[in-house]
């Protein structure tokens, strides 16, 4: 049993997270010893030809667990929960083909992450470093990350 602080002031304590499971897709920037990159995550965006940069934890069933508990920890005991921080590298190693692969992947991991937090009850913000909206000329700079994080809040 995991004992919460006393709430002072009733009905003001939240939480906050930071969502980058698996490192290795939303935020690793090189292979390492321990490790490589993931191009592709989610059960349909494995690569056939790239698979030493496949996912290979942290995916669907890993969100929904953590999640999951997320909900039965804070929200279904009336406290709110933002994750305050979310998001997945967009990658300029793959090319071609691999490239696409990476890309609908990443889309797919924003719309499952952000349609999750929601089902959850959790309030997700995308982490924005500039690659999604270009913050000299407020144009959108990514559309098919957009539309995912857009697709996952509408579902």
């Amino acid at each position: 049993m995991t004992l919460l602080p006393t709430d002072k002031l009733p009905n003001k304590m939240m939480a906050e997270v930071h969502y980058y499971t698996p490192w290795n897709f939303s935020g690793m920037s090189k292979d390492e010893t321990w490790g490589n990159m993931a191009y592709y995550w989610g059960a349909n965006f494995h690569s056939t030809t790239d698979v030493a940069h496949n996912a290979t934890w942290g995916e669907e069933a890993t969100v929904d667990t953590n999640f999951g508990l997320m909900k039965k920890q804070f929200v279904d005991k009336g406290i709110p929960v933002v994750i305050g921080k979310f998001g997945a590298m967009r990658r300029d190693n793959p090319t071609g083909d691999a490239l696409k692969l990476h890309l609908a992947s990443r889309a797919y991991f924003l719309k499952y992450v952000t349609k999750q937090a929601i089902a959850n009850g959790l309030l997700p913000f995308f982490w924005d470093t500039g690659g999604l909206i270009n913050r000299n000329t407020y144009a959108v700079a990514d559309q098919q990350a957009l539309d995912g994080l857009m697709q996952g809040a509408a579902e």
